[in-house]
């Protein structure tokens, strides 16, 4: 039997928290392992600036399991406007994630010209061809807000360029991809995804005495249960669309582990196996991803760019 008193309980101590705790800690063993995956599989995003290259590696996603650890925190304690600032953060690191790796995917880093004469008729010409290669030392302001992001010099940056690395930017690039606006308007994504814009806003900003307040919210608090279940459907829908922006700009980034463990093993891989998804991956889809809309699975399974097998 407990003997506390409601006004002296945790919040962490409820059983609405603890269910809470489950689907957040989903959420970050979906990221964790994605970070996991992409290491595993040695997947290497090289983006070349003009000067020099760099390697995108997974520390966004990282950090994002980090960013679900805080909010966990800062709801058990009561701190729901401070929740919902970390969502924005979750959100605006993971759409990050997929700008960058869709700027690294349209730079040109060699000249037209020398691409078009290259000849692999032999080992010479070939060679030939590849020392002839001139960079493209032409950036445009995205790549160029880009490269400052992998040098840690946004603070440099100008102003028009240094935009480039916001939100709205983000989703404008994005948004040149038809199959991601096409998804954005047909299938009930862009009205909660702006309406989440602006309420994520209101609490980063504290507009207004009703979103400073929500950060001494207590275990006692008639409306405990609706906070944290707006906190998780946030989350889960921020990381949700993370995922299907993932799948029309690089779903290799989801395949399962058959191909090279089978390589490794030096045995010959399954037919079609490269094209596999990651056993989480599907499970992610179809307990969050497919919940959105009721034919968006089906139009992630014909239309993510690498034709990754989605079941």
């Amino acid at each position: 039997m407990d003997f506390k008193q409601q006004n002296e309980r945790e919040i962490n101590e409820t059983e609405v928290f603890k269910s809470f705790s489950v689907e957040i800690e989903y959420l970050m063993e979906f990221l964790h392992s994605l970070t996991e995956l992409i290491s595993y599989n040695g997947r290497i995003i090289s983006f070349f600036s003009n000067k020099e290259f760099y390697i995108l590696n997974t520390s966004l996603l990282e950090s994002s399991v980090q960013t679900l650890k805080s909010i966990k925190l800062c709801c058990s304690i009561g701190s729901f406007s401070d929740a919902n600032t970390l969502i924005r953060k979750l959100r605006d690191d993971l759409v990050q994630y997929v700008y960058i790796l869709n700027i690294t995917n349209l730079r040109k880093p060699f000249l037209e010209e020398g691409i078009n004469a290259f000849n692999t008729d032999n080992q010479e010409e070939f060679v030939n061809s590849f020392l002839n290669l001139q960079f493209n030392n032409t950036l445009t302001m995205d790549e160029e807000a880009v490269t400052a992001w992998f040098k840690n010099t946004v603070s440099d940056l100008k102003g028009p360029i240094k935009g480039k690395l916001e939100f709205k930017n983000y989703m404008e690039v994005l948004k040149q991809n038809d199959n991601i606006t096409q998804i954005l308007t047909e299938y009930n994504l862009q009205n909660y995804w702006e309406t989440l814009r602006k309420e994520l806003n209101n609490y980063t900003h504290s507009n207004g005495s009703y979103y400073s307040s929500q950060n001494f919210i207590s275990a006692k608090d008639k409306h405990l249960d609706s906070h944290l279940k707006n906190i998780h459907l946030r989350a889960t829908y921020v990381s949700s669309v993370f995922l299907i922006l993932l799948l029309m700009i690089q779903s290799s980034l989801i395949s399962s582990t058959d191909y090279i463990d089978h390589i490794d093993c030096d045995m010959e891989p399954p037919e079609g196996s490269q094209y596999f998804v990651a056993s989480f991956v599907q499970d992610f889809i179809n307990r969050k991803v497919a919940k959105i809309h009721p034919e968006l699975k089906q139009y992630l399974r014909d239309n993510n760019i690498h034709g990754m097998k989605i079941e």
